[in-house]
């Protein structure tokens, strides 16, 4: 069989888109953008806040330092709650509800579970038996040493109180130190359409 000289630059050519296939594939997802969810990417700056709305956008989302409630709900395209805006924190859990006056605020931390998988230290004053037993380097016997001893002295003022329990030495402390810390703030607020901040211990003030 006779080739000739165009059928062989056709046989090369083909050849060669080809050989060129595969890298295009393999290289093509990286060239093409990612679309991730809005406020999806953490950072060494940003801040993770849990937005519980049971007639809307639920989830963790990771702001800027800086960042309020009402620009929170713009940015997510969903209505902010009447009344005076607040500044998030880091570990807050913020719970939309319908109230009396119109829709609430509902003000928390989020729980400790969630807390360490997000690498944040969780409230040694509010952490429970199994909540401790998640913490790297506590067992089920520290854990129980540590309710206890909250129990006995009612809370803890500093973490340095941990080295009353046997076993939590300096450099044990230190570790802990990572994944522990007392929040001196009210862990539950609420924050009314008329702007009116109500503590748990149930007194409301004006914000």
């Amino acid at each position: 069989m006779k080739w000739y000289e165009h059928q062989i630059r056709g046989v090369i050519a083909l050849g060669v888109v080809l050989a060129l296939i595969p890298p295009i594939l393999f290289l093509t997802p990286s060239l093409i953008p990612q679309k991730y969810p809005i406020l999806s990417e953490s950072g060494p700056r940003t801040l993770a806040v849990e937005l519980v709305d049971p007639k809307g956008v639920s989830g963790i989302y990771f702001v800027a330092p800086g960042e309020s409630l009402h620009s929170l709900c713009l940015r997510l395209g969903i209505s902010a709650p009447e009344g005076k805006d607040l500044h998030l924190r880091n570990g807050m859990r913020i719970r939309l509800a319908p109230g009396k006056d119109g829709r609430s605020v509902r003000i928390e931390s989020m729980d400790a579970g969630t807390r360490l998988a997000l690498g944040l230290p969780v409230d040694i004053n509010l952490a429970g038996f199994d909540d401790l037993r998640m913490i790297p380097g506590v067992g089920n016997k520290l854990a129980a040493d540590i309710v206890a001893l909250r129990e006995k002295t009612g809370r803890f003022n500093r973490l340095e109180e941990l080295t009353q329990i046997k076993g939590i030495k300096e450099k044990k402390m230190e570790k802990l130190r990572n994944y522990l810390y007392i929040d001196g703030r009210k862990a539950n607020i609420m924050i009314n359409s008329g702007g009116f901040v109500k503590s748990s211990a149930g007194k409301a003030r004006k914000s």
